[in-house]
């Protein structure tokens, strides 16, 4: 940590993810924007960029989980009959993949059951790309005392961009999992990725979980030692 105007801020990544105020943010690991099955593969998306990403993201959140890092699912609904979608959005939407992906009480709607929550973990909703939106996901996480937002899923210069971005406007300490983000678009997602790279901190999910077994460990104390029961 270094001091500026009176205030302690992180200098390392280390700092940053110190798992006691992180928690893990995934974005959009609906059936609709993975499965190729999904509306979005019906409306012709290339879905290459998809492969392995529901792997990836399951043993990221399965790392995080037996850290004791937070989980915060991430889910975009589209109510029917465009009673969420102003003009604007539905031609932001149709130049993508059509609008009509994710429709309220739809299978395609639903979060993939590799990456299912757990019971007890938080599912905010969403209509429009960033998580923090008209949601409830910046109180969310200032009641659990986050520090930092690690950004998982889809698509990368999409809603986990807009998310990603967004948390550092709402002072978090953001970190973007690059091995864990995926886009139909493969020279999107890397300038995406560019991008991030240049203003905030990205990683892989190796180095990340690293730290945090580091963390876990230190706070374990050494092997063989104890504490003092009590009295």
């Amino acid at each position: 940590m270094r001091e500026i105007h009176g205030k302690q801020v992180c200098e390392t990544i280390e700092e940053v993810l110190d798992p006691s105020g992180c928690a893990v943010v995934v974005i959009d690991l609906q059936n609709d924007f993975i499965r190729p099955d999904g509306s979005v593969a019906g409306a012709g998306a290339d879905m290459r960029g998809m492969d392995g990403i529901l792997d990836r993201c399951a043993s990221f959140i399965a790392g995080a989980r037996a850290v004791g890092v937070p989980i915060v699912h991430i889910q975009t609904i589209t109510l029917r009959d465009g009673r969420s979608d102003s003009p604007s959005w539905l031609r932001a939407k149709g130049g993508i993949v059509g609008a009509d992906f994710t429709l309220e009480g739809t299978d395609g709607a639903e979060i993939c059951a590799e990456v299912a929550p757990l019971p007890g973990e938080t599912v905010v909703v969403k209509h429009r790309s960033s998580a923090f939106r008209q949601t409830d996901l910046d109180l969310v996480l200032r009641a659990a005392g986050v520090r930092t937002v690690v950004v998982i899923g889809v698509q990368t210069p999409g809603c986990v961009e807009a998310t990603y971005r967004d948390a550092a406007y709402h002072d978090y300490y953001n970190v973007l999992i690059e091995d864990c983000v995926a886009a139909y678009d493969q020279a999107q997602h890397e300038a995406s990725l560019l991008v991030q790279r240049g203003r905030h901190d990205v990683c892989t999910a190796g180095a990340a979980l690293s730290i945090w077994r580091q963390a876990a460990g230190r706070a374990a104390g050494p092997p063989g030692v104890t504490a003092p029961a009590a009295v």
